[in-house]
């Protein structure tokens, strides 16, 4: 009976932990989506290189969750995190990089756009995933 409670509890917590990683990575990229329509402005100066780590630092958190839940890899919530956590990752880099490059770029914003709108695909994804999942 306590491995019955105790695996239950496990799969509670993966299940509550993974809706709040998705939910951190997809309110992120929202932010990041918004700061690249604007070229990172922030009122009247530039968003800093220090101020794009929190951004980086959502990936490292989400990235070490994905690492510390081997038993899960083979669920389709698991494995299509890890998708997120691709597409978010590069989505972040690109976007530091279009930051860095100095000048707007309709074609480069429009490139960013999109990968924020596949960021938001696979979170979607992933909830539904967690939803069809058995505990």
């Amino acid at each position: 009976m306590a491995i019955v409670m105790a695996s239950a509890c496990y799969s509670s917590d993966y299940r509550r932990t993974m809706k709040a990683n998705v939910s951190l990575l997809s309110d992120m990229s929202d932010k990041l989506a918004d700061y690249c329509r604007t070229f990172f402005k922030l009122d009247d100066r530039q968003l800093s290189s220090e101020e794009m780590g929190e951004f980086y630092y959502t990936f490292n958190k989400a990235n070490a969750f994905s690492s510390s839940t081997p038993r899960e890899s083979s669920r389709p919530s698991h494995r299509d995190f890890v998708k997120l956590l691709n597409e978010y990752e590069k989505f972040a880099h690109a976007a530091d990089e279009y930051r860095l490059g100095g000048k707007p770029d309709p074609a480069v914003l429009a490139s960013l756009l999109s990968q924020h709108d596949q960021v938001r695909h696979l979170s979607g994804k992933v909830t539904e995933d967690l939803k069809s999942e058995p505990d």
